[in-house]
């Protein structure tokens, strides 16, 4: 069965509904199985993939696989990490080119698979959207290639935690779910497996270039104002979120958060499944609630109230929120009262999300790196209640307002230390509302030192700030964190 994408004219084939054509010849190519007809049908079709990140590494392998003419084009120099992905793509056949996009690249480029970080204002886009070539990111093209259900979940916070959390709930009750996509593996990674349902973190980057894509349930957790350099403006950005929801029919879900003031304004085609946990939805004929401190939910006119707050892992009303979003997915899913329950009590949490790290002196540490924007580490500072903490912040400044941040930061917290590039309009913020417990460090070493000789209460490394001017990425620098407070136990359980 083919289908036609009207805009472009070009065609795209489900391989899951291929391999079960009649006479359909199954092939074994790569380590991979494939039909006969997708191999006809991607067999010398001309793709230009842009970037050589995760998602750009996943749709090239897949795409020459299937016997597709692929050429990679990256803009930067890649760094050593980066050559055995270079090595590899180059044995299966994928052309390469590094340090920028080339008129060859251009002109070779029937279809464009880019990667979710290059944005539409880019040069190279814009001159492919003059050509009229159809530009879309692996995600759509994932949804084009299978019949494989999609739970898509986005939103400017919690995505991942709530991504983690469906697959968990979802795996408990026995069902293959893997999490992926901005999250876990890129997902065209997941369909050669054939899971029961792909639960995928979408990046309102990667929405941008959706056109197709219909999720079975789509999950929008909240939006507060991010990432507006990429889009151009806060319009936009809602727009791109809204694209989760607009292919998709009334027999499918959207799952949304009734406490957000613009997501539970937002009424898809879709059937409604709202979450909250300050409303009580009583006016819901269903959905997910906080009910006596209790997680409830209520569906086919039956609520069913499955354990307290104090019996999740995950600390905050932030992740109360994510919590309610899976419980959500789940009743909707048809999964077992019985496993939502077990799931829940039995997620661990992520890396770098207010994850515990240790104990020293008494003092605990927090690594909650993952907070790259002002709204993220309100909810980490909320999430202690009255004890207040040691905040660590700063770093890549997203010029973003820190008005609600700073009104927090003097509830929640008795020193804050500052790092990185933003430190100064972070001091300068803090200052102008009459908080002057501040402390200015060099580096990441410095400041876990600073805050460790503070010794008020809990210290929390939750950035409000993106990582590019002293790290890799988020991730480096809550494990730096993590290895700092590791390295300081270790001292003082040597000097004892």
């Amino acid at each position: 069965m083919i289908q036609k994408e009207p805009r472009s004219g070009l065609f795209l084939s489900s391989f899951s509904q291929i391999a079960a054509l009649p006479g359909s010849q199954l092939l074994e190519w790569g380590g991979a199985v494939f039909s006969e007809s997708s191999l006809t049908y991607w067999k010398n079709k001309k793709v230009l993939v842009l970037g050589l990140g995760r998602s750009g590494v996943s749709a090239a392998e897949y795409l020459v696989k299937r016997g597709a003419s692929v050429l990679l084009s990256e803009s930067s120099q890649p760094n050593e990490s980066r050559q055995s992905d270079i090595q590899k793509l180059k044995e299966l056949g994928v052309e390469v080119e590094v340090g920028g996009h080339s008129q060859t690249a251009l002109d070779f480029a029937e279809l464009v698979v880019v990667s979710p970080g290059i944005a539409p204002g880019n040069d190279v886009i814009r001159e492919l959207e003059k050509r009229k070539i159809e530009i879309i990111c692996d995600v759509e093209l994932a949804a084009r290639e299978t019949k494989i259900p999609i739970i898509g979940i986005t939103g400017t916070n919690g995505k991942s935690t709530t991504t983690a959390l469906v697959s968990h709930i979802l795996s408990t009750a026995g069902l293959r779910a893997p999490a992926c996509g901005n999250f876990g593996v890129p997902v065209l990674d997941e369909l050669e497996k054939m899971p029961d349902y792909l639960v995928a973190e979408i990046s309102s980057y990667q929405l941008h270039y959706t056109k197709t894509l219909a999720p079975k349930v789509a999950v929008w957790t909240n939006l507060t104002p991010d990432h507006i350099e990429w889009h151009g403006n806060l319009q936009n950005y809602t727009e791109a979120k809204q694209k989760l929801f607009a292919q998709q029919q009334a027999n499918q879900y959207a799952i949304l958060n009734e406490d957000d003031p613009i997501v539970k304004e937002f009424q898809p085609e879709s059937e409604i499944f709202s979450f909250a946990v300050e409303s009580s939805l009583d006016h819901a004929l269903q959905g997910a609630f906080m009910q006596h401190g209790f997680l409830s939910y209520r569906i086919d006119g039956r609520t069913r109230i499955l354990c307290h707050q104090d019996d999740l892992k995950i600390i905050g009303k932030h992740n109360l929120e994510n919590a309610l979003a899976a419980v959500a997915v789940a009743a909707v899913c048809n999964i077992e009262f019985e496993k939502i329950v077990e799931g829940l009590k039995s997620f661990p949490g992520l890396e770098h999300r207010l994850e515990y790290v240790d104990t020293i002196n008494g003092v605990k540490y927090y690594n909650d790196s993952k907070a790259t924007n002002p709204n993220s580490t309100i909810k980490a500072l909320e999430a202690f209640g009255i004890e207040k903490v040691v905040l660590i912040a700063g770093g890549k400044d997203k010029h973003t307002s820190l008005d609600e941040l700073v009104h927090c930061v003097k509830e929640h917290a008795s020193d804050v230390v500052l790092i990185g590039e933003a430190k100064e309009r972070f001091q300068q913020a803090l200052k102008a509302a009459g908080f002057n417990s501040i402390h200015i460090s060099q580096s990441m070493e410095e400041a876990v030192n600073t805050a460790s000789q503070i010794g008020k209460g809990p210290v929390v490394l939750s950035p409000a700030c993106a990582s590019f001017d002293m790290f890799k990425d988020f991730e480096d620098r809550g494990r730096v964190f993590k290895n700092l407070v590791r390295t300081k136990l270790e001292k003082l359980a040597a000097s004892r």
